[in-house]
C-alpha cells in the first residue's frame, strides 16, 4: 500500500476483507455451480446459494435417514406402549378379581397411580395369610355381629378358696355330748335322729325300740342347738358356692366367641388367647375339684376338721387365677376390636383393598418398572428421532428460503449480461430451486457455452460490488480473465461493460493473456497512463514476465513495465520479434528467456509467412513456396528450423516446461540465424524496420 502496509491471503487479509474483490476461476467455482443443479439447465448463482443448494442436498439426505430412523423408532415405541399397555390392564384385571369390587372397576389408569404412590414403598408385601384376610374383608357384604366381652374375677376364686379351705379346718367341739366327742363322724345323724323324732312325736328310738327319756331328749335339744344347723348349713352354702364357681369357669370357654364370628384379621391370634383360656379353665376346675372333694367329705362330718392334704396348694390356684385373668383380658380387648372393626367396617374394607393394592403393586412394580423404562426409552427416542427430523426439516425450508431470496438480483443479472454479450437472447429466471436460464424465453436446452457462463458470471460479480452496504468508491476490485471464451464482438461488450462499471470504483485491476482484451482497456486507459504533463497519471499497464535465471532450473515470473512493443500496438508481432532479436544479439550470454524462444519463433514465422505466403496447407507448404520464390534460401537449414519450431514450440513432457537442454540453446541459435537470414532474404526492408522498432 502506498504507507507501507503490507496485506497477503489468506494469512494477513486484515482490513480488506470488505473492500477487495475478486473475480477469477475460484470466484467462478463458488460462486455459479452450473453442475450442482437438479435438472439442466437451473444452476445456482452466488457462494451463498450455491452453499445452501449443497447443503440442502446433504440435508435432504439427512432427512430420508431420519425419517427411516423416525419410522423405525416410532414403531419401536408404538411396540413397547403396547407392551406396557398390554401390561398394566392385565395386571389391572388381575388385582381386580382379588379386590371384589362390586360395580367398581380397577383398571390401567388406577395401577399406575398405585405404581407412582408405592414405588418407593419399603414395607414388606403381605403374607398369604394376611392377603387371605384381605381378601375375606373384601368379600364382606355387611358387617359382622358385636361380640360381648366374658367377665371373670379371679379374686373370688382366690377368696373362695380361703374361705373353703377355713371352713373346711373348723370342728363343733362345743357340743356336749360324749357320743359326738367319741364319734364326730355320727353328729348329723344323731342330729338328723332327734329332729325326726322330735317333730314326729316318736317315744321310742326306732334304731333300738328302748324309750328315749326325758332326760336324754332334753341333753340332745340342748346339745344340738341352732350353732350346729347354721353351721351345717353353711357348709352347704358354702357348696353352693364352689359348685357354682366352678361351673362358671368351666363355661368360660363356651363363652367366647367362635372364630368365624371373630374378624378375619383377629382370628390368629385370638385362637392362641382362646387356647390358652381352655388349658387355664380346665386347670382351674381340676384345682377346685379338689376343694370341692374336701368340702364334700367335711359337709358328711361337720364336727371333725376336714383333711386338707389332697387340695390343691392356694398359690397354684391363686396362679391359675391370675393366668385365667390375664387370658381373658386378651381376648376381650380381641372382642373388642372385632366390636370396634364392625364400627369402622366401611374403612377396613377400603383399608383392605388399600393393602391388597399395595401388595400386588410391590409384587410387580420391578416388571412395572422395566415395562415402563423400555416404554420411556423407546419415546425418548422417538422424540429425538421426531425432533431430529423437525430440525432438519427447518433447515431445509431455511435453505430453500436462501435460495429463494435471490429473484430480485435476476434482473440486473440480465440487463449486465445483455450490455457483456451485446444483446438480450440469453436470459435468467428465478425459480424455487435456483435459475433457469432461457433463451428468446424458453427454457435452454442442454447447458449455455462457455462464453455465456463467462457473461453470467461477471454480470453476477458487477451486480453483487455494492452489496452488504459496500461503496464502489471504497472497494479494490480484481477481475482475472473477463472475456474467456467470447467472440470479437462479445469481447468489445464484456470490455465496454467491466470499464464503466468500475470506473468510479477505488482501484481496479484487470488480469488477462488475451491480447485484444488487452489491446481494449489499452486504448480506454492509455491517456490515464500517459496524461498531460501538469496530470498525474491514474494507470499503468504492468506485464508479468516469466523467466529462468541464470543457475537455476525452476520458472519465476516478475511484474514489469509493460514494454512499449505491447503497448503501443495492437499486435504482439513486434514485441516477440523483440525477444527473438535480443537472443541473436547475445550468442555467447545466457538468456532468461531462452527456454521460450522456439515457441517464439514460431509465432513470429507464422505472421511473416501469412503475410508473404497467404494461403492454406501449413508450415511445411509455406516454407516451400518461400523457397520457390527465393531460391537462394538454403532448405536445408530451413528444415532445421521447422524441426525446432514445430517440435520445441510444443513441449509435450513437463520436464520441457520447467528447463531446456544445451542441446536445444545450441540448436536454438542456429534456427534463430536461419529466420533472420530467411526474413533478410524475402523482405530485408521488412527486417530492417522491425530491427529499428526494436532498438
Amino acid at each position: 500500500m502506498e504507507d507501507g502496509t503490507v496485506f497477503g491471503c489468506p494469512t494477513q487479509p486484515t482490513g480488506l476483507e470488505r473492500r477487495l474483490l475478486v473475480f477469477n476461476a475460484d470466484y467462478i467455482e463458488r460462486n455459479l455451480q452450473w453442475a450442482a443443479g437438479r435438472a439442466s439447465p437451473v444452476f445456482y448463482i452466488g457462494a451463498d446459494q450455491a452453499d445452501a443448494a449443497k447443503e440442502l442436498t446433504q440435508i435432504e439426505g439427512e432427512i430420508v435417514k431420519a425419517e427411516a430412523a423416525k419410522v423405525i423408532a416410532a414403531a419401536t415405541e408404538k411396540a413397547a406402549e403396547k407392551t406396557f399397555s398390554n401390561f398394566k390392564k392385565e395386571r389391572a384385571k388381575s388385582i381386580a378379581s382379588r379386590l371384589h369390587l362390586g360395580s367398581r372397576k380397577y383398571e390401567a389408569p388406577a395401577l399406575a397411580r398405585d405404581y407412582f404412590a408405592w414405588k418407593d414403598d419399603e414395607h414388606p408385601a403381605l403374607t398369604d395369610e394376611e392377603l387371605k384376610v384381605a381378601e375375606d374383608t373384601r368379600r364382606m357384604a355387611e358387617p359382622m355381629p358385636r361380640l360381648t366381652t366374658v367377665s371373670f374375677d379371679s379374686g373370688a376364686v382366690e377368696t373362695a378358696y380361703r374361705f373353703i379351705a377355713d371352713v373346711c379346718g373348723q370342728s363343733l367341739a362345743r357340743v356336749a355330748l360324749d357320743e359326738v366327742q367319741k364319734y364326730p363322724d355320727m353328729l348329723l345323724w344323731i342330729k338328723h335322729g332327734h329332729d325326726y323324732h322330735e317333730s314326729h312325736g316318736v317315744s321310742n328310738c326306732l334304731f333300738c325300740g328302748t324309750a328315749i327319756s326325758a332326760d336324754r331328749r332334753s341333753l340332745l335339744t340342748s346339745a344340738l342347738d341352732d350353732k350346729v344347723d347354721n353351721f351345717v348349713a353353711r357348709l352347704a352354702k358354702t357348696a353352693d358356692r364352689l359348685d357354682e364357681l366352678i361351673g362358671t369357669s368351666a363355661r368360660l370357654p363356651s363363652l367366647l366367641p367362635d372364630l368365624d364370628n371373630l374378624s378375619m384379621e383377629l382370628r390368629a391370634d385370638f385362637r392362641v388367647v382362646r387356647d390358652a383360656i381352655q388349658k387355664d379353665v380346665d386347670q382351674l376346675v381340676k384345682q377346685l375339684g379338689t376343694v370341692q372333694a374336701v368340702l364334700s367329705i367335711k359337709i358328711e362330718r361337720p364336727a371333725a376338721p376336714a383333711d386338707m392334704s389332697g387340695i390343691a396348694a392356694e398359690s397354684d390356684v391363686v396362679a391359675t387365677a391370675g393366668r385365667l385373668a390375664v387370658a381373658l383380658v386378651t381376648a376381650n380387648e380381641t372382642i373388642s376390636a372385632h366390636n370396634q372393626s364392625v364400627t369402622d367396617f366401611s374403612k377396613r374394607k377400603d383399608d383392605a383393598e388399600s393393602e391388597i393394592r399395595r401388595h400386588f403393586i410391590i409384587d410387580c412394580r420391578d416388571d412395572f418398572s422395566n415395562v415402563k423404562q423400555e416404554w420411556d426409552s423407546s419415546c425418548l427416542r422417538l422424540n429425538e428421532a421426531s425432533d431430529k427430523v423437525t430440525a432438519l426439516r427447518d433447515t431445509a425450508r431455511e435453505l430453500q428460503q436462501r435460495i429463494r431470496t435471490h429473484g430480485p438480483a435476476a434482473s440486473v443479472i440480465n440487463r449486465l449480461v445483455a450490455a457483456y454479450l451485446g444483446h438480450g437472447e440469453l436470459t435468467i429466471n428465478p425459480i424455487d430451486e435456483g435459475y433457469e436460464l432461457q433463451r428468446h424465453g424458453e427454457p435452454l436446452a442442454g447447458v449455455p457455452s462457455e462464453g455465456e457462463k463467462t457473461a453470467i458470471a461477471i454480470s453476477y460479480f458487477l451486480s453483487s460490488i455494492e452489496a452488504d452496504n459496500r461503496k464502489l468508491k471504497d472497494v479494490i476490485v480484481v477481475i482475472d480473465d473477463p472475456v474467456s471464451s467470447l467472440d470479437t464482438k462479445a469481447l468489445n461488450f464484456a470490455c465496454s461493460l467491466v470499464r464503466t462499471r468500475l470506473q468510479n470504483a477505488a482501484q481496479v485491476f484487470i488480469l488477462t493473456h488475451n491480447l485484444q482484451c488487452m489491446s481494449e482497456f489499452r486504448k480506454a486507459w492509455r491517456g490515464r497512463v500517459r496524461p498531460p504533463k501538469d496530470k498525474e497519471p491514474t494507470a499503468n499497464f504492468l506485464f508479468i514476465d516469466v523467466s529462468v535465471p541464470e543457475g537455476q532450473l525452476r520458472r519465476s515470473s516478475t511484474i514489469v513495465e509493460m514494454s512499449k512493443l505491447l503497448r503501443e500496438y495492437d499486435s504482439e508481432y513486434h514485441f516477440l520479434f523483440s525477444h527473438v532479436l535480443r537472443f541473436s544479439e547475445k550468442p555467447d550470454a545466457y538468456d532468461d528467456h531462452g527456454y521460450m524462444i522456439p515457441n517464439v519463433m514460431r509465432r513470429v514465422l507464422d505472421v511473416f509467412l501469412a503475410f508473404k505466403c497467404p494461403g492454406s496447407g501449413g508450415l511445411p507448404s509455406q516454407l516451400d513456396k518461400l523457397c520457390t520464390d527465393y531460391p537462394e534460401l538454403d532448405r536445408d537449414r530451413l528444415a532445421a528450423l521447422e524441426r525446432l519450431t514445430q517440435v520445441e514450440s510444443h513441449s509435450d513432457n513437463i520436464d520441457d516446461l520447467l528447463s531446456f537442454s544445451t542441446m536445444t540453446l545450441e540448436e536454438t541459435r542456429g534456427a534463430v540465424a536461419a529466420l533472420f537470414e530467411l526474413i533478410e532474404k524475402a523482405d530485408p526492408k521488412h527486417l530492417a524496420r522491425v530491427k529499428s522498432l526494436c532498438g
